[in-house]
């Protein structure tokens, strides 16, 4: 965790340095090394602008990330910090008390959050509320009846301001008279969908609305999956209504699983592809749940506090209160059975560099020589064929 830091809001210099520093595209593991070590985002541009070579070595930087960090230390951000005046977004620093709770175990937590509303000590009973964009009239009187319910029941709804279930979410959390929380997957001067425009000024006056990208940042495929990570780490648990087979919802499912928050799945007709998704979650261990009485009952019993953000290397703590996700996997064979053969030249070049012992993205992007987003567009492609596993830690690990 960094420094106490009781300013509830940087000053003009420190927040065109987090905004620099946001527009790197370092891993927040990463940053959060380097500003440990160095005491703040000023001191990692300055040590960035004398090209310092004990940053890199330090800090496990490559010279690509140094090279991008020296770029993002004179770069001109009155854009930006324009749009945070026109929008009204703030900066939440981890090291403040109004950082979210739940989110400070999450190894990989960004060290910065922009916002637009205001957070509130009640957000630490929150509840996620994901699923698929092509929803069905029964998906989304669910997803907003459990919202309505949840906020009726005094709980902070989270979401991801995503089209079909997400909107469905919201808006019930709104209906209900309650808070909610929209992560995206952009800058927050940007309405990512624009047809929800509506639907997020609202949000900010009864909530808040999210991002770890700085403003002005366009929304890209990648970005979504690493959303995914902090909806499941605002929450006490997750509930998938309606997801495919192949989801980014179950990508938040899985990111709940390894941080030991509950998962909550809700059946769904058998012959709806939307309902693949959730069933495979029961069968792999999650609560089914039919009632918002369901998830309340899940969270009186869970255990206070939250543990302490545990190491990289740590094992995942696990939900007591659940069976595991899945049996063990058995041991690796020599020969892989993923089919290769669709593989873009990027997913090839990262499936190369991918092990069955889990390596870090940035150690994935040094050695195939790729851009921080073509790395993170494959390896979210992997993860939807089943090639590649997601970790803590901004870790990744091959399926064979």
């Amino acid at each position: 965790m960094l420094p106490p830091d009781t300013s509830a809001h940087p000053s003009a210099p420190d927040a065109e340095a987090w905004i620099r520093l946001a527009l790197t595209g370092l891993s927040p593991v990463r940053a959060r090394a380097a500003l440990l070590r160095l005491g703040g985002p000023q001191n990692v541009l300055e040590a960035a602008r004398g090209g310092d070579e004990e940053l890199r070595s330090a800090d496990g930087l490559t010279e690509k990330a140094v090279a991008k960090l020296r770029e993002c230390a004179v770069r001109d951000v009155s854009r930006q910090l324009e749009a945070m005046e026109t929008h009204g977004i703030g900066l939440v620093l981890e090291s403040h008390p109004d950082y979210p709770r739940a989110l400070r175990v999450v190894p990989d937590a960004p060290p910065c959050l922009f916002i637009r509303g205001n957070l509130s000590e009640n957000d630490a009973r929150a509840i996620a509320i994901v699923g698929t964009r092509q929803v069905t009239e029964y998906g989304r009187g669910l997803a907003h009846r459990f919202a309505l319910e949840l906020a009726r029941a005094d709980v902070t709804v989270v979401s991801g301001l995503a089209r079909g279930i997400d909107t469905a979410a919201h808006r019930g959390a709104l209906d209900g008279g309650g808070r909610t929380l929209a992560v995206t997957g952009c800058g927050l001067d940007i309405v990512y969908p624009s047809d929800n425009k509506d639907l997020m000024l609202e949000i900010e006056g009864s909530g808040a609305v999210l991002s770890e990208w700085a403003p002005t940042t366009n929304p890209e495929a990648w970005h979504f999956p690493a959303r995914n990570r902090i909806i499941a780490g605002l929450s006490l648990g997750v509930i998938v209504v309606e997801a495919a087979a192949k989801s980014g919802a179950l990508i938040t499912a899985d990111f709940a699983n390894e941080l030991g928050r509950d998962v909550f799945s809700v059946p769904g007709n058998v012959h709806k592809a939307q309902s693949k998704g959730p069933h495979q979650l029961i069968r792999d261990g999650a609560t089914l749940v039919e009632s918002v009485e369901d998830v309340l009952a899940a969270l009186e019993a869970r255990v206070w506090p939250l543990p302490e953000r545990q190491n990289e290397d740590a094992e995942p703590v696990k939900a007591t209160s659940r069976p595991p996700k899945r049996p063990p996997s058995p041991t690796p064979v020599p020969v892989s059975s993923v089919n290769t053969a669709s593989f873009s030249p990027g997913e090839n070049k990262i499936w190369v560099c991918l092990d069955v012992e889990p390596r870090h993205i940035d150690d994935l992007a040094a050695e195939a020589d790729l851009s921080a987003s073509e790395v993170n567009t494959a390896l979210v492609l992997l993860e939807l064929k089943g090639a590649a596993r997601r970790l803590p830690g901004n870790l990744f690990a091959r399926v064979v």
